[in-house]
């Protein structure tokens, strides 16, 4: 058992079943206008994909836990919608699909395996799509309020800046802010947030 189905196979949500807060605020000021086909990637549990789909959205969720995927789709029985959902290790994944969206919400990967991400995303995304990332800065070592504790794991804004340097830059900062997600992600954090939408040319 991987470390991811270790800790979703505890009881309850380890993150909340609430979706994130940065996600909602992004979703209500790009007024996506669904149906869109969304893919979330590093999904976990499944609270953010579920909130997607209850917004009228096709949604993939993909992670590397098949334990915590199997609690997304009972969350999503629970809220009466449906998702595409697929265990993979994001080292070797591909995207099949183009994307009207994708979703990147406390994905932490390995810097290599990371970048190789980002260009797969840019890939995917048709013209017009929208990236909505969230992750923990490397000043999160300052603090003791959840995420990895490895430098390589952390992302700061001018990676996703150069990453996504093709794209049209609609929200990008890395501050402090309270976040209180499950019994994992509690309090005072230091986070990157970034939002962009692919050029229509």
């Amino acid at each position: 058992m991987n470390r991811w189905d270790e800790r979703y196979s505890q009881k309850g949500y380890a993150y909340g079943t609430e979706p994130n807060q940065f996600l909602v605020e992004q979703v209500n000021a790009l007024n996506l206008a669904a149906p869109l086909n969304i893919l979330s990637l590093g999904e976990g549990e499944g609270r953010n994909a579920v909130y997607l789909a209850t917004q009228g959205h096709h949604v993939h969720a993909v992670d590397g836990s098949a334990v915590g995927l199997e609690k997304a789709k009972k969350l999503a029985e629970q809220h009466h919608v449906s998702l595409v959902t697929q265990v993979a290790d994001l080292t070797h994944f591909s995207i099949e699909q183009p994307c009207d969206g994708v979703v990147m919400i406390f994905c932490h990967l390995p810097s290599t395996v990371r970048h190789a991400i980002h260009q797969k995303i840019m890939e995917a995304l048709v013209p017009g799509g929208v990236l909505i990332y969230q992750a923990y800065s490397t000043r999160q070592l300052n603090y003791q309020t959840g995420g990895p504790r490895e430098v390589d794991l952390l992302v700061n804004l001018n990676e996703l800046e150069e990453s996504f340097s093709d794209m049209r830059v609609l929200h990008a900062c890395m501050h402090d802010k309270e976040i209180y997600e499950g019994k994992y992600h509690t309090g005072l954090a230091s986070v990157t947030e970034f939002v962009a939408r692919k050029s229509f040319e």
